[in-house]
């Protein structure tokens, strides 16, 4: 009985805490102004990057190839295999729609702060040089601005083009990971492989590697490195087959 008074207790103590750390945090933040937004975010539901070497989906199945932005919808392929058999492969497209909704989300969410429409001296977007981000950047801002008033060019099409800058790798290492052309990093990289704390994580899954390189065709040793991404390969190319159905 007086354990349980003690934690009650202790959980009315730590509840009172963070009620009084909110009304500080309020009284901080109060009288501030916004005057910057520093937004970063990374691209839409894509296609595999590649496939592992027992894949059964090809790249040719996907509309635009691997490691590239989905539409909105589903894409519906007929398939007739060696059996004569006919399947249909239903892929569903998420990655322009995630974005547009994102930027939907985002003219609510800095309404009063940020123009309504879309200002060049106000808004710099940048991204990396792959087809997906650019396409994500630009899914994204047609969310965001959508033309209004004089902005509109086609009353049929209600989008608007806008700039997105794009930052070479070479001149912006930052924004692609991991970065493979540092030396200090796969310096790094292959002490914490070759290290005895690595080793003892990895040990207790050596079975179910071994059942994924049976089953995917990779080599043991491979999936056993993190220089090289096949176990995550595997990994992601379920993940994005899992949204594929046979009928």
């Amino acid at each position: 009985m007086g354990q349980t008074g003690l934690a009650r207790s202790a959980k009315n103590m730590q509840l009172s805490l963070l009620s009084l750390m909110f009304v500080v945090l309020l009284q901080l933040a109060s009288g501030r102004e916004l005057t910057f937004v520093l937004l970063i975010y990374r691209h839409g539901d894509r296609s595999p990057i590649e496939n592992y070497p027992t894949g059964l989906h090809n790249e040719g199945e996907w509309p635009q190839g691997f490691g590239q932005l989905t539409t909105v919808g589903r894409l519906f392929i007929e398939i007739l295999d060696s059996s004569q058999t006919h399947a249909c492969i239903v892929v569903p497209q998420l990655g322009m729609q995630q974005q547009h909704e994102l930027g939907q989300y985002l003219k609510k969410r800095y309404e009063g702060f940020l123009n309504p429409m879309y200002k060049r001296e106000e808004v710099l977007i940048e991204s990396t040089e792959l087809d997906r981000t650019i396409m994500s950047a630009q899914s994204n801002l047609a969310g965001l601005f959508p033309p209004a008033g004089d902005q509109i060019w086609n009353p049929k099409i209600l989008w608007q083009p806008i700039p997105v800058h794009i930052v070479p790798k070479r001149f912006n290492p930052k924004l692609r990971f991991p970065i493979f052309d540092c030396p200090r990093y796969l310096e790094l990289l292959k002490e914490t492989i070759a290290s005895r704390e690595f080793q003892d994580k990895l040990q207790p899954y050596e079975e179910f590697l071994k059942e994924i390189a049976f089953r995917s065709g990779y080599d043991l040793d491979s999936l056993r490195s993190l220089d090289n991404f096949k176990l995550w390969h595997v990994q992601d190319s379920l993940l994005c087959e899992v949204f594929i159905f046979f009928f």
